[in-house]
Order: structure tokens, then C-alpha cells, then sequence
């Protein structure tokens, strides 16, 4: 996991180069080295076409895989209601797995707008 990583070759042009710091396992001061890259969830909470919530989840993976972190994003289309389907529902068992996947999880709450 402590190889040479270079988010800037990706094209990450709102951040100085200059300024960002790749974690490693010196930096962090963890006991043992990283043997994989960290696996973190994005779920975001807004199911509009053109959602700030959902372009910021985005935006957040796109900086946790610049730090090295493997990432996966839940999209919540066809997630029933609470108490609107079993536990067996396909979309219920995908954010199961996903959950017990993830060592983090980032939440991104949809925009309210004239409450």
C-alpha cells in the first residue's frame, strides 16, 4: 500500500499540488504497514438527476482514491421505504454488503430547499 501514488496525474485541478499529502503508514504513525488501500462507502441521500449531494459524493471519491482509498458509491434508486419491503429486497442486501465492505463511510445529506 506504500508505493508511490500520484493523484495529480489524474487531474485534480482545485488542489495545490504543492499542499496535498498522500497518507502512508509512517505519516499516520500506524504500528504495522498498510497492506491494502483503506475501503470506504459513499451514500449519498438525493435521488435528482442533477444533485449538489450526489456531485459531492463524487467529489469526495474522487479525493479518497487521490489518498490511495478504494471506493465504492451507493446509488439509492430502488432502496424501498422503511417497513416498505423484506430484508431479502435486492437494494436492501447491496447496501448490507456494501456496508459490511466499507472500513468507512462517508454520508452525504440531499440539499433541503424551502423548509
Amino acid at each position: 500500500m506504500d508505493k508511490p501514488h500520484q493523484p495529480f496525474a489524474d487531474g485534480l485541478p482545485n488542489l495545490s499540488e504543492a499542499h496535498f499529502e498522500v497518507p502512508t503508514s509512517e505519516r499516520v504513525h500506524a504500528t504495522t504497514p498498510f497492506t491494502y488501500a483503506p475501503r470506504f462507502l459513499i451514500l449519498y441521500g438525493s435521488l435528482r438527476e442533477r444533485s449538489f449531494s450526489r456531485f459531492l459524493a463524487y467529489e469526495a471519491a474522487r479525493l479518497l482514491e487521490a489518498m490511495g482509498g478504494e471506493v465504492r458509491i451507493y446509488d439509492a434508486h430502488g432502496l424501498p421505504l422503511p417497513d416498505d419491503a423484506t430484508a431479502d429486497h435486492p437494494k436492501v442486501q447491496e447496501l448490507r454488503s456494501l456496508s459490511i465492505w466499507s472500513e468507512g463511510q462517508v454520508w452525504v445529506s440531499p440539499e433541503r430547499h424551502g423548509n
